[in-house]
């Protein structure tokens, strides 16, 4: 386990075969989603010490029902078919497979038993790219990283197995007071997504790659804008259309 200033890295992948969670998108630069977001115009996770829910359920509950479902498809058991396969850089999918994604790698912290963290005030966060038919990742050379990526990522990227390409995830604070607010955050399996699951092609039992983001420490009864970010040369960072990273609130006030 990988600890670097404000940030602890786990690894973590998933896989499915019922439903694919993270939708088809027609269009040419990726961008990434977060989950669990109750509806497409709330961006906000928002622990309330007050219940909502009927029966006095805690007020997290809808939020961590929402990763259970998002998450179903890539338990053990709902990954199969003769197309699926295990994959690693030695092994990568031939025409017609996909690869299987072991949700093992998920981790103690993040799951279901333990409410995603949802219960204690440190939320766990899926981030995913949107699925492009047909986009091949363009990965950074190690030594070719742009001077924006955060210090603590070219570590990492600069640190790992030169043989494994990435395409690389951030996430932080959007301003600096956020940063401050956010406190550490922890990646699961790691601020990555594998290559050998691109390109998309629409195939029967295709899990995308995840990476999942538990906030560690996050202040509490202040608003936390978050941003997430995608890395490769084929990446675009657009704020104003989202390309290439994706925006939410945190809000705790358990």
């Amino acid at each position: 386990m990988l600890w670097v200033p404000m940030v602890k890295f786990l690894f973590m992948v998933y896989n499915q075969n019922v439903f694919h969670p993270v939708k088809r998108i027609e269009k040419q630069d990726p961008s990434l989603i977060f989950e669990p977001q109750l509806n497409s115009e709330n961006d906000l996770i928002w622990l309330k010490a007050k219940s909502d829910g009927p029966d006095g359920e805690p007020s997290w509950k809808p939020l961590t029902d929402k990763l259970d479902q998002f998450l179903k498809p890539y338990q053990y058991g709902n990954q199969y078919g003769p197309n699926v396969v295990p994959c690693n850089n030695g092994h990568v999918p031939g025409p017609g497979q996909v690869c299987s994604v072991d949700i093992r790698h998920l981790g103690m912290n993040c799951t279901k038993e333990n409410n995603y963290g949802y219960d204690k005030g440190t939320p766990c966060v899926v981030i995913a790219l949107e699925n492009i038919v047909g986009w091949i990742p363009d990965v950074y050379e190690t030594n070719r990283l742009p001077e924006e990526m955060p210090q603590y990522l070219k570590h990492t990227a600069m640190n790992g197995n030169p043989e494994k390409k990435m395409i690389w995830v951030s996430c932080d604070g959007k301003n600096p007071v956020d940063k401050e607010n956010l406190g550490p955050f922890a990646y699961a399996p790691g601020p990555f997504f594998e290559t050998y699951y691109f390109p998309y092609q629409n195939l029967k039992g295709y899990l995308s790659p995840l990476v999942m983001v538990q906030f560690l420490k996050p202040v509490k009864g202040v608003l936390i804008n978050v941003e997430c970010k995608a890395w490769a040369n084929n990446i675009v960072h657009n704020q104003r259309d989202k390309q290439g990273l994706v925006y939410f609130d945190i809000l705790i006030d358990l």
